[in-house]
Parts: structure tokens; sequence; C-alpha cells
């Protein structure tokens, strides 16, 4: 199978399984959601919150470093296997030992049942990652159906798993054993299976530790501004929940985790479903900029054509979503608050995802810095004024400082005509906003109904425009998409 071919049948696996999961995803959240109330998982986002902070040092870019060098995999992977299992094993006890000062300091505001939790959760994520180069190898191959099958499979028996935990009274523990929502990846179910599979597959055993003095020197080199940019990211991704904490209440926190996890479905979607797909197929095309200027455009309007409208059904229909989970309700208008932060986040990924694929590490390293400053004093800022309104509003606000810097950093690589990507979405989506404000005044009162109708006026307002005005090149895609399964037909 030639290469274009398999890429397209990795892209179409990942995206039927990976929405197949999203979906089971989202129903079974919601179930867990009207099991467990805001109360129980107070605890639980304060410690996947303290967890995620903490682990983050870890990130050293092995990953992106095994596709960036993928032409000389061979003369590096044992040094790979190798240092990723050093780096983890620090970064966990790092990791426990901070906790267990915060712990020993701080015992009011770092008790003992979030620490306790933190510390389970980074005990799996040090298991979950010692797959790692094996992952890198099967996404190499471009094997992204076998990884989508193993995640989405690992993601619906978690959450079947903690479903079953909450009705049988587990309460907070259940959460830990199949995890709610995105976090699932991080619980025990998922764990065991995900790293179990992923292992079997590409088996890297522990008899075959081995480091090359100058493989490692280059491994951390290429690695270490994505270890400065991804905990960068880690403080601007979780530095709100912790800021409405310590600021708002813990009650409060839930609410706005839970707000926050239905603002990410647009990024979840799509963005977290196909990066994988994209960062490969960046590096792959890295040394030849017109390819790589094409396959980033397609990547972004596809990004926008998608995620933009699925951000406006959510915003607009926040009180009909909350009403699925009553005790939830105060989310709604958090939701709306960080109506700017659901449209923007999806094209930042992919931004990142380029220049991390490109060997542009020290450049995104210091995009997210300034991105991370503007996050550190505005946040606290707008929510010692605003509350929680004020963190979700200043969410967007850092969004935009972000992806202004990304559009500027990613020039170097490519050549693309934003406005010829924004467009027809930027009409679509003003004129599928306006209708469904409008909706409001034939509104049904039905929760149900409201939702499905609004929803498919919004969209089928904004497929009709973009449709119109994007045609050609939307023809050019299923032609181009077409033949590769005609050549693949004839094989």
């Amino acid at each position: 199978m030639s290469t274009p071919q398999k890429l397209l049948k990795g892209f179409l696996y990942t995206l039927g399984s990976g929405y197949m999961a999203r979906l089971a995803s989202v129903v079974l959240t919601i179930l867990i959601r009207r099991q467990l109330p805001p109360a129980v998982f107070t605890d639980a986002v304060f410690a996947v919150t303290l967890f995620t902070l903490l682990a983050s040092p870890r990130e050293f870019g092995l990953m992106y470093a095994l596709l960036h060098f993928q032409e000389k995999t061979r003369a590096f992977v044992q040094t790979h296997f190798t240092l990723n299992l050093i780096i983890c094993g620090l970064t966990l006890l790092f990791a426990l030992g901070v906790m267990a000062v915060l712990h020993w300091g701080w015992p009011q505001t770092f008790a003992r049942t979030p620490v306790l939790l933190a510390g389970i959760l980074s005990i799996l994520f040090f298991l979950r990652n010692l797959t790692l180069t094996a992952e890198g190898l099967l996404r190499m191959d471009f094997e992204f159906g076998r990884l989508s099958l193993f995640h989405g499979l690992g993601t619906v028996l978690a959450l079947l798993a903690a479903l079953a935990a909450a009705w049988a009274g587990w309460g907070v523990w259940s959460l830990i054993l199949g995890g709610w929502t995105t976090y699932s990846v991080f619980s025990l179910v998922y764990t065991c299976f995900f790293a179990g599979a992923v292992g079997l597959s590409r088996p890297r055993g522990f008899n075959r530790l081995h480091l090359d003095r100058a493989w490692t020197r280059r491994l951390l080199d290429y690695g270490v501004w994505i270890w400065a940019g991804w905990m960068l990211q880690t403080f601007i991704l979780w530095y709100d929940k912790l800021v409405v904490r310590l600021m708002v209440g813990r009650t409060e926190m839930a609410l706005y985790e839970n707000a926050w996890s239905w603002v990410q479905l647009p990024t979840a979607i799509l963005t977290h479903i196909i990066f994988n797909y994209t960062n490969t197929l960046y590096s792959r095309y890295q040394h030849d900029r017109p390819r790589l200027s094409e396959v980033f455009s397609r990547m972004i309007s596809l990004e926008v054509w998608i995620a933009w409208p699925l951000a406006l059904v959510l915003v607009l229909n926040a009180r009909e979503v909350m009403a699925l989970m009553p005790e939830w309700g105060v989310s709604a208008g958090m939701i709306t608050w960080l109506a700017g932060y659901a449209f923007l986040r999806p094209l930042m990924d992919d931004c990142f995802g380029l220049l991390w694929a490109v060997g542009g590490t020290r450049l995104s390293a210091r995009l997210m810095g300034l991105q991370a400053l503007v996050a550190a004093l505005l946040v606290p800022a707008m929510a010692s004024v605003w509350g929680v309104q004020g963190v979700a509003g200043s969410m967007g606000l850092v969004a935009a400082v972000g992806l202004l810097s990304l559009f500027w950093g990613v020039r170097h690589y490519v050549s693309v005509s934003w406005p010829r990507i924004f467009g027809a979405p930027l009409l679509g989506l003003g004129l599928a906003a306006g209708a469904g404000v409008g909706y409001t005044a034939i509104a049904q009162g039905h929760a149900l109904v409201d939702f499905v109708l609004r929803s498919a006026l919004m969209v089928g307002i904004y497929a009709g425009v973009v449709g119109l005005l994007e045609r050609r090149q939307i023809a050019e895609s299923v032609a181009q998409v077409r033949r590769l399964l005609a050549e693949r037909r004839a094989e």
C-alpha cells in the first residue's frame, strides 16, 4: 500500500473509532454526572489539577523527537526507551515528594484525600508512559487505526467501569477507577488496557536498556524547548482551575471544570483525534515547504469548518445541555463566558504541533511563555473582580493572544492565506449565530426539542454558507479522497 493510501486509511480509521469513542464519552459522562453531585467531584478535580501540574516535567518531547528523527530510528530506539523510563521515574518521585510537602505544610489547602488521589494518578501515569516508545513506533508506521481502536475501547471500558462504580456507591473512587470525560485516560482501567495493548503490539522489554551518549544528548537537545513549552502550556490549561479553587471556592471549581470540559469538545472531537495524525504528517513533509503549506492549510480549514459550528452549538445551547444534568445547571453561564476559548483553542494545538514537527521548539516555547505571562497576570486579576465569570472570560483573551502569536510564528515554516481560510467560516458563523439568538423568540420551552431545532438551524446555515463559498476546495478534497480509495480497491 502506498504512503498516501496508508495515510488515508489511518485517517479514516482514526475518525471512525475516535468519533464513536467521543460520543460514548459524552453520553457516559452525562450519566456519571447525573449519578454523582458536584461535591463528589471537588477532590477529584483538584487531584487531577495537582497531578497534571506536577507531572508536566516528564514531557521532554521524546514522542516528537522519535518522529522528527524517524529516518534514523534504529540507531536510537533503545536509547529512547531507556531515557523515557529514567525521565518518567524521576518525575514520579518529584511529584510524590512535592505532594507530601504540600500536604505536610498546608494541610487545610492540600487535604489528605485530594493529595492521595493525585498520588495514585501519578503512579498510573508513570505506568501508562512506559509504552511511549512503542506508541511512537506505531505512529511512525501510520498505525492510527490500531491506536484509535485501543484508545476508543479503553475509553469506553473505563467510563463504563466508572458508571458502574458510581451506581454501586463508590463515590470519588469511581472516578479514579474509570475517570470522566477526557480524564478517563488517567484512570486505572484505561491505563491497564491501553498500555497493555500498545506494549504487546510493539514490545520493548526492560532487558533492552541502553543509553547512547550521542543520541541521549541529541534527543534532550531537541526536547528541552518542548519541555519548557509543555510546562508553560500545562500551566495555562490548569492555572485557571487552580485560581477558581483558591480564590472562589471548591464547589465552584467542580462547576467550572464541567463547563470547561464541555467547551473542550470542539477541540477533543476534532483536533485531539487527528493531532497525532497531523503531527506525523507535518514531520514527514518538514523539508518540503510547498507541500507542508498545502497540508497545513487543508488541516486548519478542516478544523475551522467542523470545530466552529460545534462550538457555536454548545455556547448557544448551554442551558439546554445543562438541563440534562440538573445539579450542574450553574455551569451554563460559565460555558457562555468561555465562548472565546471554545472557538480559538482547536486552532492553537495544530499550530504548536506544526512547530514541534519541524523542529521549531525554541520558538514554540517563547510563544507559550508569552501566553503564560498574560495568563499569570490576567486570570487572577479578573477573578478578583468578576469571580468565575472573570476567569472564564480571561481564558478567551489568553487564547486570542496565543493564537495571534502562533500565526506570526508558523509563517517561518509555511505560507498560509489566513483571510482565505477564515473568510467563509466567519461569515457563516455570524449568520448562524444571529439565527441561533433569534430562535429564542420561537423557542418551544422543551430543552431537548429546542437543542435539536436551534442546532439544526445554525448548522444548516453555516454549512450552506461554507459549502457555497468553499465548494471548489471541498470538491478538490473529495476528489482526492475518491482517487486514493479507487487506487486502493484496484490493488
